[in-house]
């Protein structure tokens, strides 16, 4: 009010340079994981079986390394022409439990192999090489003993790492899962993110039952660590939502937040081939989920089980066109990603 034209005009152009900048300086260190590989290959053809999250239901995604690389290989570039700049191994069911102790060597270093040559064609994209649960999924009290943590822990970032620019442990139930896979990807020192499971109810907890902010302190994280973010994966959209800002406000500064959801109904319904496990026919629909957790501070998105490359490119697109840019009209510090200190000194700044 008061303002001529001239000077309204002036003044709405700097907040849309500002609004712009603050948007692009966002968007250019968001990090765009892949989809899930399991049911993207299934959808090709690989045949699953079982109940979801059961070590038997992707012993075929597994032997898939081996068995049929070039539709392993046609996956990984699916995601990467959808718009993932981070392409994970196909090694979650390359563990002894499922594929044997015999192949999991070969199935490891094969699925490695094939992430990093997909990735070779795309400039920038980057392998996370994958350190999963080495019994069934969203089970912690199947964790194994720490003996056994310990020992195929070690095996598998040691094999998977000659292929990786970073090791991503994924799916922790617990804790102890999540500390012994990360003292495993440390050895190798590749940097490391480990992504928590939540359970499907937005309480802030994991299978175990164990606070994130418990989690956090097992972690024993600290700024300048191997550890560069810490994410949730493979649990449902809102969990992640509820548990995101308790996640960033108990993390020590430097440290990364990030999150990629499942697409299913319930991880508790029975694996059906017919898609009706699945919850997100819209890929704009998990889009807003994801941009959702922009807003929250988070660099880090992408998809799990049930999430498919038209979600991957929804997400891309939608943090092109910054969807997920908060209101600078005001100019107050809630314009900027992060910890209220954080905001504060990058406004200033």
């Amino acid at each position: 009010q008061g303002l001529s034209s001239e000077a309204f005009y002036r003044q709405a152009l700097q907040l849309f340079v500002l609004e712009h900048l603050l948007f692009m300086s966002r968007a250019s260190s968001i990090a765009i994981l892949d989809g899930g590989m399991g049911h993207l290959l299934r959808r090709m053809g690989v045949k699953i079986e079982g109940p979801i999250g059961s070590i038997q239901r992707f012993l075929g995604v597994g032997n898939a390394n081996v068995q049929n690389p070039s539709m392993v290989s046609a996956a990984h570039e699916t995601y990467l022409k959808a718009g993932a700049n981070v392409v994970t191994t196909n090694t979650y069911a390359c563990i002894p439990a499922i594929v044997g102790r015999d192949k999991t060597l070969e199935t490891l270093r094969a699925g490695g192999f094939l992430a990093r040559e997909a990735a070779s064609n795309f400039p920038g994209a980057r392998v996370a090489g994958c350190l999963p649960p080495l019994n069934a999924s969203y089970r912690a009290d199947l964790v194994a003993p720490q003996e056994e943590l310990v020992r195929d822990y070690a095996l598998i970032a040691q094999a998977i790492a000659e292929y990786s620019d970073l090791l991503l442990c994924e799916t922790m139930s617990s804790g102890r899962e999540a500390a012994a896979a990360v003292a495993a990807a440390q050895v190798t020192g590749k940097p490391t993110w480990v992504s928590l499971c939540l359970s499907e109810e937005a309480s802030g907890r994991l299978h175990s039952g164990e606070t994130v902010e418990e989690v956090v302190e097992m972690l024993e994280l600290a700024e300048g660590g191997p550890v560069q973010t810490v994410l949730f994966n493979c649990c449902q959209p809102e969990a992640i939502t509820a548990a995101l800002p308790r996640l960033r406000d108990a993390l020590p500064g430097g440290v990364s937040i990030g999150a990629y959801a499942n697409g299913f109904a319930s991880v508790k319904a029975p694996g059906t081939g017919d898609g009706s496990e699945y919850r997100f026919s819209s890929p704009e629909a998990y889009a807003t989920h994801c941009m959702q957790w922009v807003e929250m501070g988070a660099t880090v998105l992408g998809g799990c089980c049930g999430i498919f490359p038209e979600h991957i490119s929804a997400v891309s697109e939608a943090v092109m066109r910054g969807q997920g840019k908060e209101s600078v009209r005001s100019l107050g510090s809630e314009s900027v990603p992060g910890r209220p200190e954080e905001r504060s000194t990058a406004l200033r700044s």
